[in-house]
């Protein structure tokens, strides 16, 4: 069989060291790189040392997705470049996978959905956690009617990454949508995977802010005449600084900044933001159940939990702990369902993404998640980001048409 031929838009660290690598390390025998696309081509060319490999190098999408040689795109550019470069690789007849969110807009959401269809190609979301071996077996559990009917789902994310989320591009709405779009669209995507695919969003309020990452709050104390920042590798404190991240990557240095400006570690206390770094979401769904989603940056700790309230009982899933303890509702038993150790990146995740999204191209097997999926997990954010921003209950309908073909 011959081997797929692959181009990758986007070789920040997302798209060289999860998806370019893990083609070189694993499927070198049945897929070849041949091209790269990034504007910051010095980037593209170190990631192409990095890992050995000598594809052509683009600055250009557009470009990429044109070539004859290229059956299949990696599109791992930062959000709000989704939604081009989605279409340009399906106007030219790709098979693509596309890293969540599908589109920072609902609008660009159907735009991609509409041409997938008239493309017919294989379109695979990157939801990473459809495929960690928790979420997994939670979604077993509930699809097998161990809570019996679900009312509310509880997502909680607490994310130490606060240092890498705020001093990035992620920072800035115009890159993400927001970050209940970035990082929430996980979130809401495992609700809805949990509540099952004839459950669909009606409502959503949200209250977010900025509370902590604000210049007020620097975790040291600055000497007079000597300003902090503007980046941590730069900073005067940043011997001081309990929070320094400085960018050790060889994919950010002085040869890429001086393409674009673009260095990965702002100062996530100084830095420019219209994002938030606490927050929650409330969702509404159509067969009344409830949901919320929190999002916690500022913390010593990283994990999500998924709380799963049902007629028949309850279920909290920790991925931290690889675990899920079910609680029937009329009795004292606690089952507790341990997953054991998995490799790769994600809690395992990473590695099944790829592979699944070149059996769904070899072999027509069906995506774990969807452009629909996506639709459906970005209209929630853009709903939370408007509830937010403008005090109220957003209605799903004032998005789109929620009864329309696409939205099925």
């Amino acid at each position: 069989m011959a081997k797929l031929r692959l181009g990758i838009i986007g070789t920040g660290n997302r798209g060289i060291h999860c998806f370019a690598g893990a083609f070189v390390k694993s499927h070198a025998d049945t897929v070849d790189i041949v091209a790269f696309a990034d504007p910051n081509t010095p980037r593209a060319a170190k990631g192409a040392a990095l890992l050995g490999i000598r594809p052509d190098i683009h600055a250009d999408a557009e470009e990429l997705a044109a070539r004859r040689d290229v059956d299949a795109v990696v599109i791992a550019s930062i959000d709000c470049l989704h939604e081009e470069h989605a279409l340009a690789a399906l106007r030219h007849g790709k098979h693509v996978y596309i890293e969540k969110p599908l589109a920072t807009t609902v609008e660009g959401c159907l735009k991609i959905i509409e041409a997938a269809r008239r493309a017919g190609k294989t379109l695979s979301m990157g939801f990473n956690l459809r495929h960690n071996a928790v979420i997994q077996r939670l979604h077993e559990l509930a699809a097998a009617g161990t809570f019996g009917r679900i009312f509310s789902v509880q997502a909680v994310e607490h994310y130490h990454g606060g240092r890498t989320y705020h001093s990035r591009w992620n920072r800035l709405r115009a890159c993400t949508g927001g970050l209940f779009i970035h990082k929430g669209s996980h979130d809401f995507d495992v609700i809805h995977y949990i509540l099952g695919p004839a459950v669909r969003p009606t409502q959503v309020a949200c209250f977010a802010n900025v509370f902590t990452f604000r210049p007020e709050n620097l975790p040291f104390e600055t000497t007079p005449g000597v300003e902090p920042g503007p980046r941590c590798g730069t900073c005067p404190y940043r011997t001081r600084c309990p929070d320094v991240a400085i960018s050790r990557s060889p994919l950010f240095d002085e040869e890429t900044a001086a393409v674009d400006g673009y260095w990965p570690d702002q100062c996530m206390y100084l830095s420019e933001k219209d994002t938030h770094d606490q927050g929650i979401a409330i969702v509404q769904y159509d067969n009344g159940a409830t949901a919320a989603h929190a999002e916690y940056f500022a913390t010593p700790l990283t994990n999500r939990r998924y709380l799963v309230e049902g007629t028949h009982g309850r279920a909290d899933a920790d991925l931290h702990q690889s675990s899920i303890l079910c609680m029937p509702r009329w009795s004292n038993d606690r089952i507790e369902h341990r997953i054991g150790p998995v490799q790769g990146g994600h809690g395992g995740s990473d590695p099944d993404i790829i592979r699944q999204f070149l059996a769904s191209i070899r072999g027509g097997e069906q995506p774990r998640a969807t452009a629909v999926d996506g639709l459906w997990s970005v209209a929630v954010g853009v709903a939370a980001e408007r509830a937010r921003q403008e005090n109220r209950v957003v209605a799903l309908t004032e998005l789109f048409d929620t009864g329309s073909e696409l939205a099925r």
